[in-house]
């Protein structure tokens, strides 16, 4: 391989990066149906390059699915290696996916996402419900701990990162980010139980993952 050849397949894999980093942005957002002119300004590369590395719409939404559910895995690995506690592990990976912006949920949200990805080393259905079961085995851990609420589960967890993800419309980066890292804290300590409220339950039952298959019409 020669040294350009290496460089152009450098080039190539930044932009590749940069572009799905970009449409994630660029998705939570305004939407899958946001301009891809927008999300190849923020990746800093022609629009001609974005087609270059995903033809089209579908192609760049499926890959940023697929991108979604690595990292949000990578940084459960990270979290549970970094602490003890069960408590402190979910605490980080929940700072983490907010800062990161991952919508977790997004794949199943996408109708037409999940039978494209057959073939990409498992199904999208497939590798939610791994990390489905690991968060579910964490949360257990942490409230066997007594430091997460009974009756909170996966969802709940899932869903407030999602929330919390999205930043509010008209009003300026720094604002979003300042509201953010407070409503991010409030709702951490929501989730911690102390000493007087450990065993008190909530006062909704929280979804399952097949009463939101049967919502999201995802059932087979």
């Amino acid at each position: 391989m020669t040294e350009s050849t290496a460089r152009l397949r450098v080039d190539a894999r930044r932009n590749r990066e940069q572009i799905i980093s970009a449409a994630r942005e660029v998705f939570l957002e305004q939407g899958i149906h946001a301009p891809l002119e927008e999300v190849a300004r923020r990746a800093g590369v022609g629009i001609a390059t974005l087609y270059r590395r995903f033809p089209d719409r579908h192609t760049l939404v499926l890959q940023v699915a697929l991108d979604n559910l690595t990292l949000v895995g990578e940084e459960l690995d990270h979290a549970t290696a970094a602490h003890p506690d069960a408590w402190g592990a979910l605490a980080r990976l929940v700072r983490r996916l907010v800062e990161l912006r991952i919508s977790v949920i997004m794949p199943m949200l996408l109708p037409g996402l999940e039978e494209d990805a057959r073939g990409e080393g498992g199904t999208l259905k497939t590798r939610r419900d791994q990390l489905f079961g690991q968060m579910e085995r964490l949360t257990r851990a942490a409230q066997r701990e007594g430091r997460l609420r009974q009756g909170v589960n996966p969802i709940d967890i899932w869903l407030g990162v999602i929330k919390l993800s999205r930043p509010l419309p008209v009003i300026g980066a720094e604002l979003n980010e300042l509201i953010t890292a407070r409503q991010l804290e409030l709702f951490l300590g929501s989730l911690h139980a102390t000493a007087l409220d450990a065993s008190e339950p909530l006062r909704r039952q929280p979804l399952t993952l097949d009463e939101l298959d049967r919502h999201l019409g995802t059932t087979e």
